[in-house]
């Protein structure tokens, strides 16, 4: 089965699916891609690219307006995540929240310093992502995105000119060689230096985020942490896109 969500919205594919007890992997060809592993009727796995789980899964906009999709039926295996209307309702739900917190926090990515005080946000003491605060405290991304937003709000975090992925070492296929598009870009990218020392060599911070985009994208870049990366590095620019406003 195929076709757009332009005339079958997701929310509405997905009841389609549970009520017929498909089994099989439904994939939405956008920006970020989304894939979603059904058995019986029921989301047993699901993200985007190496990414997955509920935290991927509610990071994809579940309104998306267009994007094309196939569905591929097949056996599937894996726990449950969610009963379909709760983990669509929990979806929809964790959207509009982002949506909220997005109005301060640009990406998960971001790091963000505590000058201490507040023990639940000791974590960002030195500086530390919300990613990384989220693992700390064992919590979903949305609910350290909100103790974030609120710390933000009350002062007691302030955001550093940097994010987590600044700190990413990602080996070009192309890197020595020569007569690239971007060839300062590719001949840097060589695994042996971090993202960060690009930015500081003065490579454009939105420049190295479209490229990294189109390369993940057209698979040309493939490496472990591409999903989350790749959904970060939308949310900043969609960020930067509604602050001109």
């Amino acid at each position: 089965m195929e076709g757009n969500l332009n005339t079958m919205p997701l929310i509405s594919l997905l009841e389609m699916l549970h009520a017929e007890r498909k089994s099989g992997v439904l994939e939405v060809a956008s920006t970020p891609p989304l894939s979603l592993h059904l058995q019986v009727g029921e989301v047993v796995d699901g993200g985007i690219l190496d990414w997955r789980g509920l935290d991927a899964i509610a990071s994809f906009n579940i309104h998306t307006p267009e994007a094309p999709f196939t569905f591929t039926q097949g056996l599937q295996s894996g726990k449950v995540i969610m009963p379909m209307r709760t983990l669509l309702g929990e979806w929809a739900r964790i959207n509009d929240e982002c949506q909220r917190f997005f109005s301060l926090v640009d990406s998960p990515s971001r790091v963000f310093e505590s000058l201490g005080g507040n023990e639940t946000l000791d974590v960002f003491v030195g500086g530390r992502s919300v990613r990384t605060a989220a693992r700390m405290w064992e919590v979903p991304l949305v609910i350290a995105m909100e103790r974030v937003w609120s710390g933000l709000q009350s002062g007691e975090l302030t955001p550093l000119g940097r994010y987590v992925w600044y700190k990413l070492r990602i080996r070009h296929p192309r890197a020595r060689r020569k007569g690239d598009g971007d060839d300062d870009l590719v001949r840097m990218m060589d695994g042996e230096q971090n993202l960060g020392r690009l930015v500081a060599a003065g490579i454009d911070p939105n420049r190295l985020r479209r490229y990294l985009i189109r390369g993940i994208m057209n698979e040309e870049l493939v490496f472990s942490g591409r999903g989350w990366l790749l959904r970060d590095l939308l949310w900043e620019l969609e960020h930067q896109e509604a602050e001109k406003y």
